[in-house]
């Protein structure tokens, strides 16, 4: 009976070191994955803010802005097709401030599978942030009077 009762709690330890080993293996995974994808997202952010640079020095020749803060996402008509042109966007990218005495892009968000890249520009100064967002729970439901 001792013998079973040894055996029994080797297994119930190799079980629990081999449970712990698979936590820390997947939290370890999961870091590097969602590091290695916001830096994926962090450059297709830089492209997109290359290629609206672009778009606004052909649009400058046309008497035009990229930025139009009337219109969906902050883009003038033309403006996304001309990236278009340039690039293969993913994601959903909206400018947010754009300073028109300098023609330039001072602020743009962009988003893809949970990532949130946010670029601004002041007094010279240029910041990027990464952002990862994950829906933990939705509710639909009908509304009924």
């Amino acid at each position: 009976m001792d013998i079973a009762r040894l055996s029994l709690r080797k297994v119930a330890k190799w079980i629990a070191i081999v449970g712990i080993a698979l936590i820390v293996g997947a939290s370890v995974f999961m870091f590097f994955k969602i590091r290695a994808n916001a830096k994926a997202a962090l450059r297709e952010a830089k492209n997109i803010r290359v290629a609206l640079r672009s778009a606004d020095i052909e649009m400058y020749g046309e008497k035009k802005t990229i930025y139009n803060p009337y219109k969906p996402y902050g883009l003038e008509d033309g403006t996304v097709e001309k990236v278009n042109e340039l690039i293969d966007v993913k994601g959903t990218y909206r400018i947010t401030a754009y300073d028109n005495k300098l023609h330039e892009l001072t602020g743009m968000t962009y988003t893809k599978d949970g990532y949130y890249v946010t670029f601004t520009k002041a007094n010279g100064k240029i910041k990027w942030t990464v952002d990862y967002r994950m829906n933990i729970y939705t509710f639909d439901d009908d509304d009924v009077d």
